[in-house]
């Protein structure tokens, strides 16, 4: 009898064993649960407060690239090319006979030609181009809404640099620049760059 007490208390004592380490693995599962889950949440805020400005830069990203595809094309062509960025979040290229009368501030006739529109940004109207009046504003002189390449003599006026500036609505409201994009123009051969 004594022996099947001890078997008994044996197996009893095996059984409490198991149950303390799945006690103890459910509440490390829990534990673990619990702290992936407040870093998610916790991380919710950061995330749409980036996104905007990754979102810019996407944005800012394809106007460069249809700044290379105006280059490429106005070479190919033998003709100046103009590419202006509308409000409504479209991209213009146009064929025109002389660069330095289209870019000039002063209305000389010049003959264009529409080649295509694109769109340069995604859907959803949250980004916008700084317009040139605004940029003035706050006093950001390189700030442009069109560039003209011609393939013989490069970027018109290829002393000074161009900048475009994608920024969201919501902080061309506000005049913030914070989350902002820039894509740089300089020099004839147009080099670009994205900040």
């Amino acid at each position: 009898m004594d022996e099947r007490l001890d078997d008994r208390n044996f197996l009893e004592g095996e059984l409490h064993e198991k149950i303390v380490i799945r006690e103890r693995r459910r509440k490390r599962i829990l534990v673990s649960l619990a702290l992936v889950l407040f870093l998610f949440l916790s991380g919710i805020p950061v995330y749409q407060e980036r996104l905007l400005k990754w979102q810019s830069l996407e944005a800012a990203r394809r106007i460069a690239v249809e700044i290379e595809k105006l280059k490429t094309e106005s070479i190919q062509l033998k003709k100046p090319l103009k590419m202006s960025l509308l409000a409504n979040g479209e991209l213009q290229i146009e064929a025109v006979t002389d660069c330095e009368a289209a870019s000039a501030a002063v209305s000389v006739p010049v003959q264009t030609e529409k080649l295509h529109v694109k769109n340069w940004r995604d859907v959803e109207e949250q980004l916008s181009i700084l317009p040139v009046e605004e940029a003035k504003k706050m006093k950001l002189n390189l700030v442009v809404d069109h560039l003209c390449f011609d393939p013989v003599s490069g970027l018109a006026q290829s002393k000074m640099k161009k900048v475009f500036v994608v920024l969201p609505v919501k902080d061309l409201a506000e005049s913030k620049l914070d989350r902002a994009s820039y894509v740089e123009v300089e020099s004839a051969t147009a080099r670009i760059s994205i900040n």
